[in-house]
């Protein structure tokens, strides 16, 4: 993930959340989808690398964890309470992009 080497709140969140396919992909995980499948399916047209790219570097960052569920050795990822957070920021960007 590319940085702006700044202190700035704005820019720190930026670094995060600004990057292509991140909103969409933060979309998916506040409206249930927890398995890497069910992403990809709400996710159309994404390559799986740069989606399991995104999805490591929202782990790292703290904005979802990464969880292997019974034997079947299959991860679900659930966000966070940063990654819940972010609700109103998906919240608003869907409602400037109604009007």
């Amino acid at each position: 993930m590319q940085t702006y080497g700044q202190f700035c709140p704005v820019a720190k969140a930026a670094e995060i959340f600004a990057e292509r396919w991140t909103p969409l992909i933060i979309r998916e995980l506040l409206m249930g989808s927890k398995k890497f499948g069910e992403l990809e399916i709400g996710m159309a047209h994404i390559p799986r690398s740069l989606l399991t790219q995104h999805l490591r570097s929202f782990e790292d960052a703290g904005v979802l964890t990464r969880k292997i569920e019974g034997n079947n050795k299959r991860a679900e990822y659930h966000l966070t309470e940063a990654g819940a957070e972010l609700m109103d920021v998906v919240k608003g960007l869907g409602d400037k992009g109604q009007k």
